[in-house]
């Protein structure tokens, strides 16, 4: 007879107690979650081109390009900062809470100085300080999960949480739509702290006691020295190095991550540009919020069920790798058929895909972290590889636009899609 599947913890997962899952905590760790998305994606999706082009029409790929690629880089040195601030705070108001408030609090300032911005460095300033702010934000929040929640229902917990994304550009493009930037920046900056409310106020974190080496001077030495060696190195050999010092099945799971996003943020940076001059719809800004709404259904309804399927039968890989080959399907189908219908289906596959796979992978990473103890840390270096994903896409879709239009920008897409599965094989430590 063949032994049950189990799902495997880190052993100091196995040595922790964790409480009853509170639905009010759960919520507001959702709408926290929903806000950083709203202003940062609705920003990204419609309001951020739309400015830019209003700045600059003539190199407004390239524009958008830099800018982006300048908010992602300053997200993929936030996330593992933050992080591993979060990891050593010891403030009585949370040591995770205290960061996501801040930071919180930075986005909405950020969004509501963008409107008055009237030249391209100047809108890059203010969505580096958005960008660098989510990415702190997501750090800080991916490790709450793990602090609080035992390891059988993170696929359960990471997929409702991750409902916050699409719901965010959902709601956000719907939202911002139909007014000029000048208006929807000031209205997501308040949407931003709205929503965050609920979790500066039941938000509570669970103590842990910050590592203090047995000899702190000689340690203290140590770790200078190798900071100093590590700022030397070439920003891509570090985050690789980041990576591989954790081991190879986080180095596996943080190319999979890469790749994923990679992928997602490849089909979506110029979305409404796609619309616009390739499928030539009257209303593209339009066209983005109802693709947008297809890619949460897809979400919606994939992630959930994927990430209660995956805490039941103690597997992840296998569920991570189906996710891929989902969202390779549908940027293939965008690449090959760019027709309105085709986009309308491909949104859908692309979210079902993109949302089991966030769910499951971020239950897989949490189980293959070494100590709880650095998990904030951890957690941000494994968010360094979507940020650095999303700071690489747009200038590689702009060459990619430019070499072969939106069939290479997709068929790339779709290649990174099914790299990412591939990459999660390999791991040994989980099912």
């Amino acid at each position: 007879m063949e032994k049950p599947l189990v799902v495997r913890a880190s052993p100091a997962e196995r040595s922790s107690t964790f409480k009853p899952l509170s639905f009010s905590w759960v919520l507001a760790l959702f709408t926290v979650t929903l806000g950083m998305w709203i202003g940062l994606l609705a920003s990204a999706q419609v309001l951020l081109p739309s400015q830019i082009e209003a700045i600059d029409p003539d190199r407004k790929v390239w524009a958008m390009g830099a800018v982006t690629a300048a908010g992602a880089v300053a997200a993929v040195l936030a996330a593992p900062l933050v992080g591993a601030l979060s990891d050593r705070t010891g403030w009585r108001y949370g040591k995770r809470r205290s960061w996501v408030i801040g930071g919180t609090v930075f986005c909405a300032l950020a969004l509501l100085a963008l409107p008055w911005q009237s030249s391209v460095i100047a809108v890059g300033v203010c969505w580096v300080i958005v960008h660098g702010g989510v990415g702190g934000i997501s750090a800080a929040l991916c490790a709450v999960v793990p602090d609080r929640v035992a390891v059988d229902k993170r696929g359960t917990v990471f997929a409702i949480v991750g409902f916050a994304q699409p719901l965010g550009l959902v709601f956000g493009t719907l939202l911002v739509s139909g007014v000029s930037f000048r208006a929807g920046y000031p209205l997501v900056a308040v949407l931003v702290a709205l929503l965050a409310l609920p979790y500066a106020f039941i938000g509570r974190d669970v103590p842990v006691p910050p590592h203090r080496p047995d000899r702190p001077e000689q340690a203290g030495r140590a770790d200078l020295a190798g900071r100093a060696e590590k700022a030397r190195r070439p920003v891509g050999r570090r985050l690789v190095d980041a990576a591989s010092a954790r081991g190879p099945d986080f180095a596996w799971a943080w190319g999979g991550r890469f790749m994923a996003q990679f992928a997602t943020s490849l089909a979506t940076v110029y979305l409404l540009y796609f619309l616009r001059d390739e499928i030539r719809l009257d209303d593209p800004a339009q066209g983005v919020a109802v693709l947008s709404l297809m890619f949460t259904a897809g979400i919606i309804v994939v992630g959930l069920l994927v990430g209660r399927a995956s805490d039941r039968v103690g597997r992840r890989k296998i569920f991570v790798i189906i996710a891929a080959l989902l969202m390779a399907g549908g940027l293939t189908g965008m690449a090959l058929v760019p027709t309105w219908p085709v986009a309308l289906v491909a949104a859908v596959a692309l979210g079902g895909g993109y949302g089991a796979y966030l769910a499951v992978d971020l239950a897989l990473v949490t189980q293959i972290l070494r100590s709880d103890r650095d998990r904030g840390k951890d957690l941000g270096v494994m968010n360094m590889a979507g940020s650095g994903a999303v700071a690489v896409a747009p200038l590689v879709a702009a060459g990619g636009v430019d070499l072969g239009g939106y069939t290479l920008l997709f068929l790339l897409a779709a290649a990174m899609a099914v790299s990412a599965g591939l990459l999660i094989q390999p791991i040994k430590s989980v099912p």
